[in-house]
């Protein structure tokens, strides 16, 4: 019996199952674990949604029961802990895993970057949890604000920086701007009493779109209301105020919430994995050409954990959901070849369809 086991029920780890799964159905000799803390899928790309009241927080969650209904895949719910490779075994807090082979797909989580104040005082925004806290986070600020006689402190409270002008930072103020009007109709509260504000020490927002793109967005969240504040690194996070730098400045704000979602890094696991096998920045795992770890030919990485640089390009794959999903499918049809001895492994060869950012529910732009 050979047993194949994948920590993480992301996109990546989900569509690895499904389609290795699908290839072997016939192979009674082979079993499908996958491993996850949660008895659920998060679509991690639609959380700014649900943070801002725009869609139903159920809306994000797809049930690991049902996705695998008549399929041979057996679902654990447990967190791993460690992975011992000498012994090819997961240990998780509620059992053991011997494999033979295993898909690394654990994600990402939020990085810090050794700013103080950030796990204090910021709201995240990187799972299902977070973004049902920033819901009711939001709502209960307006809610305290609408009964704060002291206009100065009414306008502290109503304050929102979102540190972060990647996709998911602009997405996030971006449907923030949407909702603001809303929730100052509903607790009769002015508008020109909310402030907000999108930090990053990016010189524009979304750089990984062509300038043109940046400014677009730009001019469509300016247009909401909302203040863009590039080339300034925050340096420090309180309980009442954010401290960034610009042009060797710094300068001290006062504010309310501070959303922190300024960029990501493999998640503690993968991390663990990387400093057994080998690790890149970010903590993310090097493979090879057929996504195994370079280290290690039985242990295959998706998602978020692999590094690998496609020929003739020179920066490793992006850390999004398009490459999970193409990473999923190599990485199950060379393992499907790998756990039969049939067939022969394929390259990976990555081709992206391009990027999409959503400014709130009704512009984006690609």
């Amino acid at each position: 019996m050979k047993r194949v086991v994948i920590i993480g029920a992301g996109y990546a780890g989900i569509l690895t199952a499904k389609k290795l799964a699908k290839k072997i159905k016939k192979q009674g000799d082979v079993e499908i674990t996958i491993i996850d803390k949660n008895p659920f899928h998060t679509m991690l790309t639609e959380l700014h949604e649900v943070a801002a009241g725009r869609v139903d927080e159920d809306s994000i969650k797809i049930s690991l029961s049902k996705v695998f209904a008549g399929r041979k895949v057996n679902v654990a719910l447990d967190t791993v802990t460690d992975v011992d490779f000498e012994s090819k075994l997961i240990k998780g807090e509620e059992a053991s895993y011997e494999y033979d082979y295993l898909v690394m797909a654990a994600g990402s989580k939020p990085t810090t970057y050794g700013v103080p104040g950030v796990d204090e005082y910021t709201l995240k925004l990187w799972s299902y949890e977070d973004a049902i806290l920033l819901k009711d986070h939001i709502l209960n600020t307006f809610r305290r604000a609408a009964a704060e006689t002291n206009e100065k402190e009414r306008r502290r409270m109503l304050t929102f920086y979102v540190v972060g002008a990647g996709f998911t930072g602009v997405e996030m103020v971006g449907e923030l701007a949407e909702y603001v009007p809303i929730l100052c109709e509903k607790f009769e509260i002015d508008r020109k009493e909310v402030t907000m504000v999108n930090v990053d020490g990016l010189s524009r927002p979304v750089p990984n779109m062509p300038e043109k793109q940046s400014a677009k967005i730009a001019k469509r969240l300016d247009k909401m209301g909302v203040e863009l504040c590039m080339n300034a690194f925050v340096t420090r996070i309180t309980e009442n105020s954010i401290v960034f730098k610009r042009n060797d400045k710094e300068e001290e704000r006062s504010v309310g919430t501070v959303i922190w979602v300024a960029g990501i890094q493999s998640c503690t696991i993968a991390e663990t994995a990387a400093d057994a096998l080998e690790k890149q920045r970010g903590g993310r795992i090097p493979v090879d050409k057929y996504l195994r770890s370079t280290k290690d030919e039985s242990v295959y990485v998706v998602g978020d954990n692999m590094y690998y640089v496609p020929e003739g390009d020179t920066t490793s794959v992006p850390q999004m959901v398009e490459n999970g999903e193409q990473s999923a499918g190599a990485a199950a049809h060379n393992l499907a070849a790998a756990v039969t001895g049939q067939g022969e492994m394929e390259e990976y060869k990555p081709s992206f369809h391009g990027v999409m950012v959503c400014v709130g529910g009704r512009y984006g732009t690609a």
